[in-house]
Order: C-alpha cells, then structure tokens, then sequence
C-alpha cells in the first residue's frame, strides 16, 4: 500500500517531485519486464504532476534563454562571468526538466562587480539591495543573483582561505557547459573546485536556514558523474583548509546510505558516519526545501507586539540550532552569535 498523498507531499516539499514520478516510471518498467503487478499512479495525482512538468520546462526555457542574454551582455564589456550550480545542474539529471528551477547565479570578482552590476541594473530591474555576497536583479519573474562572494563561510580565517581559492580556480574559467534548454554555452567552475562548492553552499544553508533533498540531488548527481575528474588531493587540503571536512563526509554518508550512490564513486567516504547522516536527513525531512515547512525562521508569527515577534523568533531560532548544534558546534554557535547581533542591531534600529 502507498499513501499516495503523504509521499507526493513529502515530494512536494522536498522540490523533488518530477524526480519521484521518473522513479515510479523507471519502477513500473522494471515491473512490467519481470511481469509482476504494477504500480498505478491515482490519474489526478498523474495529471497534477504532468501539470507542473509543463510548467518547469517553461521555466527552464525561460531561464536558459536569460543566462544566455546576461553572459553575452556581460562578455560584450569584456567581463566574464561564471555559473554557479543552478541550470548548469539541470543536465547531470536523466531528464533535465525534472530538476526544480531556483534563480540564476552568476559570479564576478569583486573588482568587476560594480561594472557587471551597472550593466545589468541598465537592463533589468533591481530586485534588492546588495548583500556581503551578491546583488540581485529581476527579469519579469525570474532573479538573476550577482555574487562577487559564491559563498560566506561561518569562520572568518576560513572564509579568507576559500576567497583566495575561489581567485585561483576561476580567474581563468575555461571550463564550459551546453545548457540543457538553450542554444548556448555558459562558463562553470573546475570540477574539485565545484565539489566543494557545491557541498559548502548545501552546509552554509543547512546551518543557517534548511535544505531540501534537491540540492542533495544536485550535489550527488554532480560527484556522480564526476568522480574521476575530481582531484584526491586538492578535495582533501581543501576541505579541511575551509573546515569542511566533517560536512563533507557527514552529506557524503547520506549520499550513499539514501541516494543511491555507489560508495566508490564517492570520494572520502567514511562509513562511521552513518548516525550522523541519519540525523542530518531526519531534519532535511521535517524541515524541508530551506526550511520553509519546520520550526525556525520560516515559522508564522502572528503576535501584534514586535518585542513578542522577536521574542518568539528567538525561541524558533534557538529550538531549530539545537538539532545541529551536536553535529556542528562551532560554526552553529557562529551562526547564532552573528543571529543575535543582527537582531540585536536591527532592534535598535526601530528604536
């Protein structure tokens, strides 16, 4: 018996729910071919996710088309820009449609940003005010986020490290990927250095806020089909010059115990950690794609008094570090320094 409504919600949920209909396909197959019963699909539920398949190839075209028109618009003015994760992740898929959209994420160097962004901000509109790691700028419904940091390490000496590693893999982008749903090709990381990119974009937004089985996906497809190509080596100094390393091999246990990865494909694999990466799922399950369906941030807050609203929040913020504050202690607790004294200034700020 399957209850169709919790798994296609838990799907939902997870944004991978084009991902679970390829598996049920890829199931009924497999059924047919050893002549056993099969699997039927309720037609409504089939009909809704046929629905939204339409609609994310939609958004793929459309996204793909903007990649395309900000890369050139960026390279007429000499600029380079690099993809990071987002479309480029798309084609790692057995369907690239099947993959949920998000915004698009371009990376510049710092010292070319304020021209990239004059450029962009002339062409679109802007959707907000710049961040320590991005600007964003918004195409009719789509966000095209603009970093000049791909990614804000929770300890500071870490954090420089990974600037100067970020300055020597990408200061000559010569790797490029075909997009899945556009005539054209886009600039990517190097292969090592997006492995561990991708892994510290998946542990900064666990930290901080939640994560999906998505991103996972994205992650584990992309080792998956790159693991001979990832240098032993440079993954290994690298991860542990950014404090990565435990991350690493904690979503990297995960990968393999629930993903389906095959343990060999998976550089430093460490299967001691499979407590760990149950724990870390566990959360992922009840929090969902960013945290959006647990306790924490996301959470509603219906008070009328704003000192209540904090008050609360606070208690969400402090309930939801508790489950991660065992397995990460120490970038946990930065997190939640950093939280309150930005609450903290921001409370003053109303005063």
């Amino acid at each position: 018996y399957i209850d169709w409504s919790s798994l296609l919600s838990l799907a939902k949920r997870q944004t991978t729910l084009l991902v679970v209909q390829d598996g049920l396909e890829t199931l009924i197959a497999a059924q047919k071919a050893r002549g056993e019963e099969l699997v039927e699909i309720p037609p409504r539920a089939l009909l809704k996710v046929q629905n939204l398949r339409m609609q994310t190839l939609q958004v793929h075209n459309d996204l793909n088309r903007l990649i395309v028109e900000a890369d050139a618009l960026l390279r007429a003015s000499g600029i380079v820009s690099v993809l990071l994760k987002g479309e480029s992740m798309a084609a790692l898929y057995p369907h690239p449609e099947s993959r949920n959209c998000g915004d698009i994420d371009l990376f510049v160097f710092p010292e070319d940003y304020p021209r990239a962004a004059a450029l962009l901000s002339a062409r679109y509109d802007t959707a907000s005010q710049t961040t320590d790691k991005h600007g964003s700028f918004r195409s009719g419904r789509y966000n095209i986020e603009l970093h000049f940091h791909p990614l804000i390490l929770q300890r500071p000496w870490r954090r420089r490290h990974f600037e100067r590693y970020t300055r020597s893999s990408l200061s000559r982008p010569e790797r490029t990927v075909s997009l899945p749903f556009a005539d054209g090709t886009v600039c990517v990381p190097p292969v090592t250095y997006n492995a561990i990119f991708l892994l510290g974009h998946i542990y900064h937004h666990f930290i901080e806020g939640g994560i999906g089985l998505r991103q996972l996906c994205d992650w584990t497809l992309f080792v998956d089909r790159h693991y001979r190509e990832i240098d032993p080596v440079e993954l290994a100094d690298g991860l542990r010059r950014f404090g990565l390393m435990s991350a690493w091999q904690i979503f990297a246990c995960l990968s393999v115990r629930f993903l389906g990865i095959a343990p060999a494909r998976m550089p430093l694999y460490e299967e001691g950690r499979a407590q760990e990466a149950e724990r870390v799922l566990s959360i992922i399950l009840v929090e969902g794609n960013f945290g959006r369906y647990g306790r924490g941030k996301w959470a509603g807050r219906k008070e009328d008094s704003y000192s209540r609203k904090k008050s609360k929040s606070f208690r969400l913020v402090l309930a939801r570090l508790q489950s991660r504050i065992s397995l990460f202690p120490l970038d946990v607790s930065l997190y939640l320094l950093k939280w309150m004294r930005e609450s903290l200034l921001r409370v003053l700020k109303r005063r």
